[in-house]
């Protein structure tokens, strides 16, 4: 009987096995897909990656990690501090993505089993805090009536002691249940832009090659949308097909999303301020372009319900908080960091999608107008 490390179950009465994974001796080198990375294999030999995000309690004052950071102030903190909100980050985003039928990975938020055993059902009353910072409307004693534990997906998971070692060592304390992860989908056969790039002594010709892919067109609206102040080219990957010729483009690494602006990239001659998947294709696109447009009609289609959707986190990140406020390593009033996050989220994707006017306003600044347009 085959050993599985990480079990994930379609609910919490684990009646359904949504997936299995097993860890593999395989490593993603920093060059790779989403940096440094451990691979998991599934049960159809595809490949996973485990990324970490360790740093989201200070457990000397109880409480989460800051999630206001002065990027342009001290842009390296964001990496350290702000770690709740980039694991949601790239949750959200490739909910989004894939919904836009955009080539954006597949992730799923896991954890270490205790956690995931805590027990958190809809009717199981919360420890307060001697001062509750909600709300009236927001305050509820019960795990349903805060966290709408019934809108959140229900999944659960079980682990080996391997997999639970693994994340003791990401944690740093010696203790997996202060792990967050994600485990994204690998994308086989991929370079990263840059490598690609690289590869040729013809710049030019390496961007005519990316130029003829429709996908870096359908996804510059939605990498314009999330306002990622980290997208350079390591965030991109070509794909190729059995012939070895660049087939698609899939976009990767969307922790930073609505941070601010391009603050880590360098205004090049290749770049001049955008990004670099917007500066290769720029020229031969704009605003009208049928293949931006597809994406740009796409989000504008998208009801505010299925954003808030979108920007819930499973019932494992309310796990998450109360197993730490349960054990004493989190204030009770803490959790109101959760929903913080969540509703940050909701609110700058409803406030800046297209119906508002907004995305179309930064893709005309980002990729232009015809030349012959006469407004």
């Amino acid at each position: 009987m085959a050993k599985w490390d990480l079990t994930i179950y379609e609910s919490s009465d684990k009646k359904e096995i949504r997936n299995r994974f097993r860890l593999t001796k395989k490593t993603m080198t920093a060059a790779g897909q989403h940096g440094k990375a451990i691979i998991l294999e599934d049960e159809k030999k595809k490949e996973w990656l485990l990324k970490t995000f360790a740093n989201i309690i200070d457990f000397e004052l109880k409480e989460i990690q800051d999630l206001e950071v002065d990027l342009k102030e001290s842009p390296e903190d964001s990496r350290g501090r702000m770690h709740l909100w980039r694991t949601f980050n790239e949750l959200t985003a490739s909910r989004l993505g894939r919904c836009l039928h955009l080539n954006v990975p597949e992730a799923i938020i896991v954890c270490s089993q205790q956690v995931a055993d805590h027990p958190l059902t809809q009717t199981t009353t919360l420890p307060l805090g001697d001062v509750i910072i909600l709300d009236e409307d927001e305050e509820g004693e019960t795990a349903e009536e805060y966290y709408q534990l019934s809108g959140r997906e229900p999944y659960t998971l079980e682990t080996s002691s391997k997999f639970e070692k693994i994340l003791s060592e990401k944690g740093g304390r010696g203790d997996p249940t202060s792990v967050l992860a994600i485990l994204l989908e690998k994308i086989p056969d991929t370079i990263n832009l840059d490598e690609f790039l690289d590869s040729y002594d013809d710049v030019d010709e390496a961007f005519q090659i990316v130029q003829q892919i429709d996908d870096g067109y359908t996804l510059l609206p939605f990498d314009v949308w999330l306002n990622d102040p980290d997208r350079n080219a390591g965030n991109y990957l070509v794909q190729f097909d059995k012939s070895k010729q660049a087939q698609k483009i899939w976009g990767i690494d969307y922790e930073m999303w609505a941070l601010g602006s391009d603050i880590w990239m360098e205004e090049d001659e290749i770049t001049k301020g955008r990004s670099y998947l917007t500066a290769i294709i720029h020229p031969k696109s704009n605003i009208f372009d049928p293949r931006v447009n597809e994406t740009v009609y796409r989000i504008r289609e998208l009801s505010d319900e299925s954003l808030s959707a979108m920007t819930r986190t499973p019932q494992l990140a309310c796990k998450f908080f109360e197993y730490h406020i349960s054990k004493q390593g989190l204030d009770p009033d803490e959790r109101v960091k959760l929903k913080q996050a969540e509703t940050n989220l909701e609110d700058f994707l409803i406030e800046s999608r297209p119906r508002s006017d907004k995305l179309s306003d930064i893709l005309v600044r980002q990729i232009g107008l015809p030349k012959d347009f006469k407004p």
